[in-house]
């Protein structure tokens, strides 16, 4: 569908209704009956149709004229003067272009004889070095002309006026008229606009000759006042006998061209997926209606966005695509300081408090910023305020309803911070989960397939990408899918690397999965959800389980059960639900506790936490008989040491009592020095070899007030603690 931007070239394609004129135009130039030469001009902004103005006017003619007998049928001439590089060239050009159509035409003895005169007199201009043309002097060519069997001497056959005047008894004398049209004389370079216009008015100025010429009159007076050093007004008019300015085209229907265009794409060779018709109003009374003011605009745009379009429409907004493509090609400083700004203003509506002053006062702000960028400050606020909700609600601007970063990141929009760059780079590089797969995934994967699914994704670093995405899809989970999701969700919990992150501000994928894992459950109601959680109970006995009770436990502290921050979101049972879980699940872990070794459970900190503040007593009983194990010590800290961090490094805190009277400190570090250089020190991971060494550091410094380890302290004696193979 893409739109050449070439002019129409049949009157049924006109959709700006320019026929009307077109055809009173045509009947202008048929009803001049006089034989002198005659000048017209169509005259319009670039892009603005006069070309298909200048196509439908010789329609007219074609049809108008189509009962005239053959003496009569005017001959029209075209002359493309940009094909040509030079002066000499140009005005050589234009009389083989004369010639080429009297051989098509010449079928009568007037019309031969005018094609010799012709032949005779452009033929001088191979000799025309003395010819004076706008202010200077022909250089002398070699035109082809060597069919006609002669060349002109230096004698009186060579004289330009008597050529000339040959020429114009020939035109004289025969009843055709001679329509020249050249178009796009805006489209040459100042010294050959010039010359243009001395050949229409000099060096072809013949009689019976209608000229017809195409031009922007702005850039031809500016080309005519700098080149001839006089008004240039004053010189075309000296010139143009008629001249005529194409009219306007009303903005609906410039519109209508425009929808009609969207329509064939939107609705038929690619459909838009995410289409919203009040939120596609506000874009295109702001963002896109604002800059199409001709037929060009609207080719330019569609063009543009429909290559964009065709590769990136399942992992762009349909409509803010077209938006920003838009910007890109009629308003480029808004769309660089949008490009260059996007991590300022992405993301959903902020939901902080903010008076109505300082909303006028980020406004005028901004507005005094935009002043230096766009011509209207105004509109330049209003078309960021429509794209980005979380600017709009800065500035006191466009009402966005339901902008949630969720939906805003499965609207696929550009506010979203993990979109934006689509928009801009183009490239399907960037998109780390394809839409298609997040469908595939939550439509048509089995669980084993998912499970697979969800392996590659973890092997290839994407799982954090994967579960952002999935977030804003779990409405769309099937009912009989989302235990499917539930159960997989959770094993990937399991798995270390979702719990590592890619830098010290970025989140974990473990974030995100656990978000997607609330979000399901929300979607159930409290029995359902009771029942949903006794069933992930009894179906893990490993790691699972200890991401189920971290589930349970903020139940427990969205009553205030355990804790004293109360969030009433993750009241997803009722407190009567909830004991009786209590129940189970202290049941379940006593069970397991008997086979596993819970203190190496990936979520055994809220493990710890929720037994504790269940059934301390059980709990203290099974952690005495495992801190007798020296390996369990250093993952037992793990619950009690303190983490710390500054600008200085980072490290661990310990205080007296770290195993709250089941363990001496003493036997603690003992235990843990039985350990250097084994085995068993080895097998354990990173942070519990690190947290060893840190307390066996802070224990041998016997000073309560030097209770920071730092890391890069204990970095320095891991090698003497590992163990070494023979």
């Amino acid at each position: 569908m893409f739109n050449t931007d070439k002019p129409i070239d049949n009157i049924s394609s006109d959709l700006l209704n320019r026929a009307s004129f077109s055809e009173q135009l045509a009947k202008a130039i048929l009803s001049y009956t006089n034989t002198d030469n005659f000048t017209i001009s169509l005259c319009g902004k670039w892009g603005s149709g006069k070309t298909s103005i200048l196509n439908m006017v010789e329609t007219y003619i074609n049809t108008l004229t189509q009962n005239y007998s053959e003496d009569e049928k005017p001959i029209i001439v075209h002359f493309n003067p940009w094909n040509y590089s030079d002066q000499t060239q140009l005005i050589t050009q234009f009389f083989s272009t004369m010639l080429a159509e009297l051989n098509v035409n010449s079928k009568s003895e007037s019309l031969y004889k005018v094609g010799k005169a012709l032949q005779e007199y452009s033929t001088v201009f191979e000799y025309a070095e003395n010819i004076p043309v706008a202010g200077k002097y022909i250089k002398p060519i070699k035109w082809i002309m060597e069919k006609t069997g002669k060349k002109l001497s230096n004698g009186n056959d060579n004289n330009l006026n008597k050529k000339k005047e040959e020429v114009t008894k020939a035109l004289s004398h025969q009843s055709h008229k001679f329509i020249v049209i050249i178009d796009d004389i805006d489209r040459l370079n100042n010294n050959q606009i010039k010359l243009i216009f001395q050949l229409v008015n000099s060096l072809a100025g013949f009689p019976n000759l209608i000229y017809l010429l195409s031009f922007d009159r702005e850039v031809v007076v500016r080309a005519l006042s700098e080149e001839q050093k006089c008004n240039g007004e004053e010189y075309l008019e000296k010139i143009i006998q008629v001249p005529f300015n194409i009219p306007e085209a009303k903005g609906d229907l410039v519109q209508s061209v425009f929808f009609e265009k969207l329509n064939k794409l939107w609705f038929g060779e690619i459909p838009c997926s995410n289409f919203e018709k009040s939120y596609w109003d506000s874009v295109f009374n702001y963002c896109i209606s604002p800059f199409i003011k001709s037929i060009r605009d609207v080719n330019r745009i569609i063009n543009v966005y429909q290559f964009k379009y065709s590769l990136m429409h399942d992992e762009t907004n349909c409509i803010d695509l077209l938006a920003i493509t838009t910007l890109q090609i009629c308003a480029s400083n808004i769309y660089n300081w949008i490009y260059k700004n996007t991590d300022s203003i992405c993301g959903s509506v902020y939901t902080g408090g903010i008076s109505g002053v300082e909303q006028k006062e980020a406004y005028s702000k901004r507005l005094e910023e935009f002043q230096k960028i766009y011509d209207n400050p105004e509109l330049m606020i209003q078309i960021v305020q429509t794209l980005f909700p979380k600017f709009s609600r800065l500035t006191g601007g466009y009402h966005h309803s339901g902008d949630s970063d969720d939906e805003l990141r499965k609207k696929q929009k550009i506010a979203c911070r993990t979109r934006a760059g689509l928009y801009f780079n183009l490239s399907l590089d960037d998109v780390a989960i394809s839409k298609q797969e997040i469908l595939e995934s939550i439509n048509d994967f089995d669980r084993e397939k998912l499970n697979n699914y969800f392996n590659k994704l973890i092997k290839n670093d994407k799982m954090l990408e994967y579960s952002r995405e999935l977030l804003s899809y779990v409405p769309d989970i099937p009912e009989n899918r989302k235990s499917i999701f539930l159960n997989e969700l959770i094993i990937a919990l399991t798995i270390p690397s979702n719990h590592k992150s890619r830098g010290i501000f970025n989140p974990t994928p473990s974030t995100f999965i656990a978000n997607c894992i609330w979000k399901i459950m929300k979607t159930y109601s409290q029995d359902e959800a009771e029942q949903r959680i006794i069933e992930l109970i009894n179906s893990y006995s490993s790691d699972e389980l200890s991401i189920v009770v971290d589930l349970v436990l903020q139940i427990e502290y969205s009553y205030g059960r355990i804790g004293k921050d109360i969030d009433y979101n993750y009241r997803i049972i009722s407190e009567e639900q909830l004991s009786n879980l209590e129940r189970i699940i202290i049941d379940k872990l006593i069970e397991s506790s008997k086979t596993l070794n819970l203190f190496d459970l990936t979520y055994f900190y809220p493990t710890y936490i929720f037994w504790r503040n269940i059934d301390k007593d059980s709990l203290d009983i099974y952690v005495e008989k495992e801190l007798r194990i020296p390996s369990n010590i250093p993952k037992y800290l793990k619950i009690t040491a303190n983490h710390w961090s500054s600008g200085q490094g980072n490290g661990w805190s310990f205080q007296k009592d770290n195993f709250e009277g089941v363990l001496s400190d003493k036997d603690a570090y003992n235990s843990i020095v039985s350990l250097k250089s084994t085995q068993v020190f080895s097998e354990l991971d990173d942070n519990a070899k690190k947290l060893a060494i840190a307390y066996c550091l802070w224990y041998e410094r016997k000073d309560e007030k030097l209770n920071r380890i730092d890391e890069d302290e204990v970095n320095k004696y891991l090698s003497e603690w590992e163990y070494e193979t023979q």
